[in-house]
């Protein structure tokens, strides 16, 4: 054999005992992610955070904290992240003993179902009523939500107001008309984000690329971890994200005036001394609740993440509103 010969054969070899313990690598990885997964998502349902009630021909996980048979029900959506529930739950603790709080997970997020079905807020919005209903939670309750969970609810609030007493909007994603360019805008691809996590790259990656700035416990980092990963690696996501425009502009169309008392908390267009702020509010905010009328604003200068950032003063605007609508 000569020398060129034998060089390619060597490289061959080489090559081929890479790629086997790759292989053997990313098995090995896959069979832990399972075992993983499986003790992950029992700790959840441990600790309150995985409760998947049936909706038809699939499940939503539906997590429930606090006093039912306290002062009422405050139905909660997040924005377009996993695993607010236990972002938001420290700065709300303490209306524990009064409220019953519910955080419906959207499918695809949170560890519910997935879906491939497209995510329009029409179905979006029947889906989690019907989630709402299979728990339990009877009408009339308050919503709350967060950035673009606040455009579900303001759709919810118009279509269905006998359902709502009152509706708590936490920096929400401003609803306005939107051109048909705009509503076509297409989310970027998450393929990677799937293929890694299912392989099992998510339970090593994640902890250590996510930030804990909310200053959770080691349970409940473990915890907002699990929901990261369920959810990113879920096609509604996607979809949904694709569906962000378009969603927004149905919204804005379905805005009718109800007499169900509003609150909307805005953080960052909060400083009006600010002049973008005050123009932002001026041309998107007012706009947008004046078609929903009976509100009010607060406003809290901050991170879009206010619940977080500012606890203290977001659970004394939430209590203090809660108070004014008993």
């Amino acid at each position: 054999m000569n020398q060129d010969k034998k060089k390619k054969f060597n490289l061959g070899k080489v090559l081929l005992v890479i790629v086997i313990i790759l292989i053997v690598l990313l098995a090995g990885l896959f069979i832990f992610h399972k075992i993983k997964h499986a003790a992950d998502m029992k700790f959840l349902a441990e600790q309150g955070y995985y409760n998947p009630v049936s909706v038809g021909d699939y499940s939503m996980n539906v997590m429930k904290f606090g006093n039912e048979n306290g002062k009422g029900d405050i139905v909660v959506l997040s924005g377009m992240g996993a695993g607010m529930a236990v972002e938001m739950r420290p700065s709300l603790k303490e209306l524990e003993d009064g409220y019953q709080f519910i955080y419906v997970g959207r499918r695809g997020w949170d560890a519910s179902d997935d879906t491939k079905e497209t995510r329009s807020v029409e179905a979006i919005v029947e889906e989690c009523r019907s989630a709402v209903k299979a728990a339990g939670i009877e009408e009339p309750y308050i919503l709350m939500a967060h950035s673009m969970g606040g455009t579900y609810a303001s759709y919810w609030v118009s279509k269905y107001p006998e359902e709502i007493k009152a509706f708590i909007n936490i920096d929400g994603t401003y609803v306005e008309p939107m051109t048909e360019e705009e509503m076509n805008r297409k989310a970027g691809s998450t393929l990677l984000y799937k293929v890694g996590v299912n392989l099992g790259l998510g339970d090593i990656l994640l902890p250590v690329l996510l930030r804990n700035d909310s200053g959770l416990s080691k349970d409940e980092w473990r915890i907002y971890c699990v929901l990261q990963q369920v959810s990113i690696s879920s096609d509604a996501v996607e979809m949904e994200g694709a569906e962000i425009n378009r969603n927004r502009n149905t919204t804005w169309n379905a805005l009718t005036e109800t007499d169900v008392p509003k609150l909307y908390i805005s953080a960052r267009h909060g400083d009006l001394s600010d002049s973008e702020s005050e123009e932002a509010n001026k041309k998107e905010l007012l706009p947008y609740l004046n078609k929903m009328g009976n509100y009010q604003i607060d406003y809290l200068p901050g991170s879009h993440f206010i619940y977080k950032t500012e606890p203290e003063e977001f659970r004394n605007y939430v209590r203090n509103y809660l108070d004014s609508v008993e």
